[in-house]
């Protein structure tokens, strides 16, 4: 069986405060403590439901705009609702039949992608 452990996605050096603001504060994912030698590293750790998302810094950062993580949400409407008020807006996409989604970017411009959970 192959599993997803964790994804990551790159942030700009010195971002922390706003991915942080972002995942955490916004969108209420919980802050992992990262193992003592990967600290020096910077980025942010936090929990999703049986895996992990990783903020890793890149020094030459740029934004994945195409390339994204899909996250499956219990309440869309909800999720929506907090990337609003964090200052990014949802784009609602309605290309797959029956399946309620939307992309949205992070602080950094990464494209992000929300579905209702089937």
């Amino acid at each position: 069986m192959i599993a997803l452990d964790h994804i990551q996605i790159a942030i700009p050096q010195g971002g922390e405060a706003k991915a942080r603001a972002f995942w955490c504060g916004g969108l209420g994912l919980a802050k992992i403590d990262k193992p003592e030698p990967l600290k020096v590293r910077g980025g942010l750790w936090v929990a999703l439901a049986g895996s992990k998302l990783h903020l890793g810094v890149d020094e030459r950062f740029t934004p994945a705009r195409k390339a994204h993580p899909g996250f499956a949400v219990d309440d869309i409407d909800r999720i929506a609702a907090r990337i609003s008020a964090s200052g990014q807006s949802p784009h609602w996409d309605t290309t797959i039949k029956n399946r309620r989604r939307f992309f949205a970017e992070d602080p950094f411009g990464n494209r992000l992608e929300f579905l209702q959970k089937d």
